[in-house]
C-alpha cells in the first residue's frame, strides 16, 4: 500500500537528491572527473566488490577484535577515499547509471549551541546520462545545508550547481561545484596528513569554513559496527539492478570553525561534534525514504546511530551502539530482522510547506543478550522540510530534517541493572513522498504514521 501510495504520488518520476530546497543553479566552469581509481588504502583494508559495489573493512590484527586503547589506533578509520559512483565498480553499463548518486553528510551541534543543523555534498549522474533515468536527478554537484541558529529560527537551503564548476575526485575525497555570478559555491578540500576535511560553501543564507575529524576512534576498533551496510531489497523500480550502500564513517566527529549567518550578519565559532554518513548506489528511493537519528555523548560514553529504510528494505533496519565499560568500548549491532529492535513514533504534525506529515517525536527499544537500550528522540517542532524544484521528480519529494535531542537508557538485559543514561543534541531525517492532500489532523497523521514502526523486541 505504502508502495504504490509513494508511486502514485510521484507518476513515474524518479527524484534523486540528497534533500532540498531553492532552484537550481548553473555555474561557470568545466567538469572534471578523476575516474582513475578507487578506494585507498584506509591503514586497514577496505576493499570494494567489483559486482556488488558492497565494501567490506578488513582491519589489520592490531586494530581489530577488542582493542578499544585509542593509542593503538591514532588515525581510526581513513576519512578520505575517493567518491564510490566514481570508482570502478560503477563504471559498468547499467541501464540505471543514470540514478548513481552519493552523498557525504555532516551534522554540527555546537557545545555553546551557536548551531546545530546539517551540510551535505552529493554528487548525482557523474556520466552525464541524458536518458530518463539521468533526466530525473539534480545533476553533476549538489549543496545542502539545514540548522538552527541561537534565537530559535531555522535556515534550509538547497543548491543544483549541475555539471558547470563541478568537479569531485575518484582517488581522493574532493568536491568542488560554483562559484556561481551570485558567489554561492560548494567545496570539500582533503587534509592527508590529518585526516580530515575543510567543508566550505556558501547559500543564500550562510556561508560556513569548517573543519572535521573523527573525534572518537575507538568506534572503529572492529570490523562488525559502523562499516559499510549493502543493501540489494531497496527498489521497487528495478529491483534486480537497484542497490543501496550506508556507511556511518566516522559515527562521532570533531568540527571547528565559523558559520556566518547572512541574514543577520553575525559569525558565529563552531567548536562541537557532529556524526559523519557516507552514502551511495542506484536506487529510486522516492519510492521509498528512510528514518534516522544519531546521538553521541562522549561524557556519558554512549554512541547510538540508528538506521531504517522504509518501504522495501530490511538490510538497512539497525542500530549500531557503543558503550565504555571498564574503561573499553563495547560494540553491538541490534537488526529488526532478528527481533533486536523496534521503533514507533506517538506524535506527529502537519507541515503544510511540504504537505505530508513529520514525526514530532520517536521511541527506539534494542535488546540483545547483554544489553537493553531504550531511547526517546524528541523532536517537537524542531524539524524543516528540505524541499527542491532542480526536476519535476524532485518537487514530489520531501526531506524533513530533524533536530532532535535524544534520551536513553542502557541496561543489563539480564539483572535490569542501569549500566548507562545518556542524552544529547542529535541529528535526524525523515524522507518520504510528498502527500497529495491539502492538510491533515493530528490523528490524520498518527494513522499514516502508524505504517512506519517495527515490532518492539
Amino acid at each position: 500500500m505504502r508502495v504504490l501510495a509513494a508511486m502514485a504520488a510521484v507518476i513515474l518520476s524518479l527524484p534523486i537528491a540528497l534533500s532540498s530546497c531553492s532552484t537550481s543553479e548553473q555555474a561557470s566552469d568545466s567538469l572534471v572527473t578523476d575516474n582513475s581509481g578507487d578506494v585507498p588504502d584506509s591503514g586497514g583494508d577496505i576493499a570494494r566488490d567489483e559486482l556488488t559495489g558492497e565494501l567490506s573493512v578488513d582491519l589489520p590484527s592490531d586494530l581489530a577484535g577488542d582493542l578499544q586503547d585509542e593509542a593503538t589506533q591514532p588515525t581510526g578509520r581513513d576519512g578520505l577515499p575517493g567518491w564510490n559512483i566514481l570508482g570502478s565498480a560503477f563504471l559498468d553499463d547499467s541501464a540505471i547509471d543514470g540514478i548513481s548518486f552519493e552523498w557525504d553528510y555532516f551534522m554540527v551541534h555546537d557545545e555553546a549551541a551557536n548551531f546545530t543543523g546539517s551540510i551535505g555534498y552529493l554528487i548525482a549522474n557523474p556520466r552525464q546520462r541524458d536518458d530518463f533515468f539521468g533526466n530525473q536527478v539534480p545533476k553533476g554537484g549538489n549543496v545542502a545545508m539545514a540548522g538552527r541558529w541561537p534565537d530559535g529560527s531555522i535556515t534550509s537551503e538547497y543548491a543544483n550547481f549541475g555539471y558547470e564548476g563541478f568537479s569531485a575526485g575518484a582517488d581522493i575525497r574532493s568536491f568542488t561545484a560554483g562559484p556561481l555570478v551570485s558567489g554561492n559555491f560548494g567545496r570539500m578540500t582533503p587534509d592527508k596528513a590529518t585526516n580530515s576535511l575543510r567543508l566550505e560553501g556558501k547559500n543564500g543564507k550562510a556561508e560556513w569554513d569548517l573543519v572535521v575529524s573523527q573525534g572518537w576512534l575507538a568506534l572503529s576498533a572492529t570490523k562488525d559496527q559502523f562499516i559499510p551496510v549493502h543493501a540489494t531489497d531497496v527498489g521497487v523500480l528495478m529491483p534486480d539492478d537497484e542497490q543501496w550502500n550506508v556507511d556511518m564513517l566516522w559515527p562521532y566527529t570533531l568540527i571547528k570553525g565559523t558559520i556566518h549567518n547572512l541574514v543577520t550578519d553575525t559569525t558565529l565559532t563552531i567548536d562541537g561534534h557532529g556524526y559523519r554518513e557516507n552514502s551511495w548506489g542506484r536506487w529510486g528511493f522516492n519510492m521509498g525514504g528512510w528514518d534516522f537519528a544519531v546521538v553521541g555523548d562522549k561524557k556519558a560514553g554512549v554512541m547510538w546511530a540508528w538506521q531504517t529504510y522504509h518501504f522495501e528494505s530490511t538490510a538497512l533496519d539497525y542500530l549500531d551502539f557503543g558503550i565504555e565499560r571498564d574503561g573499553k568500548l563495547d560494540l553491538a549491532t541490534f537488526r529488526a530482522e532478528r527481533g533486536e529492535l523496534g521503533w514507533r513514533h506517538d506524535t506527529w504534525r502537519w507541515d503544510s510547506v511540504a504537505r505530508q506529515c513529520v514525526p514530532r517525536s520517536a521511541l527506539v527499544i534494542a535488546k540483545n543478550s547483554k544489553y537493553l537500550v531504550e531511547a526517546t528522540v524528541d523532536v517537537g517542532a524542531n524539524s524543516t522540510p528540505m524541499l527542491s524544484d532542480a526536476t519535476d521528480a524532485t518537487a514530489a519529494y520531501v526531506i524533513f530534517i530533524l533536530f532532535p535531542t535524544v534520551t536513553g537508557t542502557v541496561k543489563d538485559a539480564t539483572t535490569g541493572d542501569l549500566l548507562a543514561s545518556f542524552s544529547g543534541l542529535a541529528g535526524g531525517e525523515f524522507a518520504n513522498a510528498r502527500s497529495e492532500a491539502v492538510s491533515m489532523t493530528e490523528e490524520e497523521c498518527a494513522v499514516f504514521g502508524a505504517d512506519y514502526t517495527s515490532p518492539m523486541p
